[in-house]
Parts: structure tokens; sequence; C-alpha cells
């Protein structure tokens, strides 16, 4: 039995159809205004049919946003990661392919896309990467599954330039001074000012921040374990939103020890005066509740009533609170902490994002390390090692 072939329409005999079997062994059928056309569909089913590259046509037709949605819900993401597709989705995809079906997408689609997004919606390079990044991992989801035969981002050229995003992030870094730090630190809440301390001097993120409790603390030890953060990622009933939570810091199972980093001083003295101020809330002992002491605290809540204060009463220009913990990474380089060391205390994976981040610190090591050697072999020089034992 043939697997495909031309018959004319039984609607309409001036039409053609071509039909065909399916992998499935189901009978499919399109019909065409003449018989050149439908001939040809019936050669391109066969040849697909023959390579094994048959793809169902229908699923081809659904909007990119469609499948965008079924690369989301099909895999089993954290609700913080399902909801950041949801915004990329509702910000970037949807506005600008709009109804467009999936197979329709070319090489130059991609392209203008990629061009949108930085013309007019003025996404830094990085933002943009991440995107097209996100978008090609959909793009190869659905040629897996078969509602596609190739991904045309493989064919962009320089998309989301990994030097481009270095060159940009050089150009509109900004870098806290310690006077600036400082005078925010003394502007901030009281009731909230010991949790910039923590961010600026142990270098925690704003969540990790939000939801430092008593037992996280080792005064005796001068450490700080770090193993959770307030998200709002939580579950809700209708499943549109997110409820905010306490939670485990992100790729970490319960049980896991998450990092310990090292408790300054300075910053050991401003959580005692907090905690003998203002105390600790709740079951977990938390540090940081919102401001009624009836729940946790919300960035929400935090950004205006909190950070922006302290940059208003400190006098210093707008940042982002993320600069605080820029801030910690870079002293701890500028004082010869090595790299290992604050990558790990810092939750980094490896030290290439303190290289990204901090370039300016490691600019002119090749000058450095030659002073570096030339005063070390000189005769009276100091040598660090002159007083340990050398195996």
């Amino acid at each position: 039995m043939a697997r495909a072939w031309v018959a004319r329409s039984k609607d309409d005999p001036k039409n053609w159809t071509t039909f065909w079997y399916d992998p499935d062994g189901k009978q499919r059928q399109k019909t065409f205004a003449t018989k050149t056309r439908a001939d040809d569909q019936r050669k391109r089913k066969e040849q697909e049919l023959d390579a094994g590259t048959y793809l169902d046509d229908r699923l081809g037709k659904q909007p990119v946003t469609a499948v965008w949605e079924q690369w989301t819900n099909q895999r089993k993401l954290e609700n913080s990661t399902k909801k950041q597709y949801r915004s990329i989705l509702n910000t970037t995809i949807e506005p600008f392919f709009k109804a467009r079906s999936i197979v329709s997408l070319k090489v130059a689609d991609v392209e203008q896309w990629l061009l949108w997004m930085e013309r007019d919606r003025k996404l830094s390079a990085r933002t943009r990467r991440q995107r097209f990044s996100f978008f090609s991992g959909m793009m190869d989801w659905a040629v897996v599954n078969e509602i596609i035969g190739r991904n045309p981002c493989k064919k962009v050229k320089g998309a989301g330039s990994r030097a481009k995003e270095i060159r940009e992030h050089k150009s509109t870094a900004r870098r806290l001074t310690t006077r600036e730090v400082l005078a925010m630190l003394d502007a901030a809440p009281p009731r909230y000012r010991a949790m910039l301390w923590l961010m600026a001097g142990c270098g925690l993120r704003l969540g990790e921040a939000m939801a430092v409790s008593r037992d996280q603390i080792d005064f005796k030890a001068e450490t700080l374990r770090v193993d959770f953060q307030i998200a709002e990622d939580g579950d809700t009933e209708s499943g549109k939103n997110s409820a905010i939570q306490r939670r485990h810091i992100k790729a970490r199972d319960e049980g896991e020890p998450g990092r310990t980093v090292p408790l300054p001083p300075n910053v050991a003295f401003e959580l005692r005066r907090h905690i003998k101020n203002h105390g600790a809330w709740g079951p977990e002992q938390l540090l940081f509740p919102n401001v009624t002491r009836t729940g946790y605290l919300y960035a929400s809540y935090f950004y205006p009533k909190i950070w922006m204060e302290a940059l208003s009463k400190g006098q210093v220009k707008y940042c982002k609170a993320h600069s605080l913990r820029h801030y910690y990474g870079s002293r701890l380089l500028y004082a010869g902490v090595p790299e290992n060391d604050v990558a790990d205390w810092m939750g980094h994976g490896s030290t290439d994002v303190l290289r990204e981040h901090y370039h300016y610190i490691f600019e002119g090591a090749e000058q450095r390390g030659r002073a570096a050697i030339a005063t070390m072999l000189t005769p009276g020089a100091d040598d660090p090692t002159e007083a340990s034992e050398v195996a």
C-alpha cells in the first residue's frame, strides 16, 4: 500500500488532495488548488517518511508563545524559574512574535528580535544573551519533540556576544566607595541597618540577608551560615502568583550545609546590637521580619522604605542593593584574599564570575607579578616562608 498519494478532492473536483500515513499509521491529508502543489506535498512527505524526519504540520502551526508555555510546564522547575520564564514570555516574546507560528520562524526573525530587544526595549547585553539562550533552548526542545525540524537560533551569528556583554558591563558598572557604603549604613532605618551590614560585610544577597535567623550566627566561632533565603516563589491556590516563603537557597536540598562565611567583628557588633534592641521573631527566630512583625519582609517594602531611604539620607547616588555584595567581593580581592575563598564565601561555583565582575582589580596583574618577583629576588628582602618549615 502506498504511503502517500494524490487524488481529486471529493468536496471540490477542481482541487487536489494529498493523502499519506504518518509514522503512527494514521491517515493525514491536505488539499491544494493545483495538482502540481499536491504532488510536491506527496514527494515531501515520502522523503520525510523515508529519512525519518517526518513532522506533523499541525504541531508546527502552534504559536511560539504556546510552545514556550509547553516547554516551561513540561519540565521540573523551581517556582522562581517558572516565574522568570512567564515574565520573559510577557515582556519580550509575546510582544514581538505575537501569534507567529513556531515553524514559520527564520534566522532573520530571530535576528530582528535581538535587535528589537536592544533598540526598543533597551535591554542590556547580558539580559539579551540570557533570553536568547532560553529561547534557543526552547527551540531545541521543539526539535527533539518533533514540533519543528530545525532550530533557527543555531545560525544566528554573534547572538548575545559574551565579549559585548563584558564591554558593556565595564562601561556601566557602579562601584561603591567605602565612604558611600558607610554613609548609607549609618542612614539606614535602625530596625534594618544590620541587614545592610550583612550584605556589605558578609556578601549576602538580599534574599539571604532577609532570611537570617539567630541560629545561623556563631559569635564564638566568628562565622555565619548562609543556607536560607526569602523568595517570592511559594505555591498558591490559584497557581498564578507566587507566595513569599523562607526556603533553602537555590539548588540546595534540605540537610545540605549551604556555605559558611567569616563574620567580621564590626558586623558581629551590629548583629548583637540588633538582637538586643529588636530581638528575633517567630519560631525561626528571624532577625528581620516585616515592620509589623507579622511575617516575612517583602522586597516591595525593602526598596522604597529601607533602601531608598538609606541612599537619600546618606546622600549616595542611586545604585542597586546588589552593589553592596559587589563591594564585599572587591574589597576581599583588593586585600589579597585568594580567589577560591572569595568565590566560596559568595556562593559562586567558580572564579570565572569574579573575573567578570571585578576585572578592574585583575587588570595589570602582569606588571604586579614582575614587580613582586623583582622585589623578592633581592638580597635582604623579607621572605614570608623563612620562619616556616619547608618539606
